[in-house]
């Protein structure tokens, strides 16, 4: 795993955290959604690869 994926996995866990404490209602789906449609178009894979990393880590 490369160094840009490592920071989108990072970043998508941070949001599940954040919204876990705050009690808000967390999408994995909607927060990677919301980065693709934010980042730069080069990174579309690298998001698309953390989505998945964190998807998997977090069904076991």
């Amino acid at each position: 795993m490369n160094t840009t994926i490592t920071y989108y996995v990072e970043q998508i866990e941070a949001t599940l955290l954040n919204d876990l404490a705050t009690q808000n209602e967390s999408n994995l789906y909607d927060i990677a959604n919301d980065m693709l449609a934010t980042e730069a178009r080069e990174n579309f894979a690298s998001i698309c690869q953390a989505y998945e990393v964190v998807k998997h880590n977090l069904v076991g």
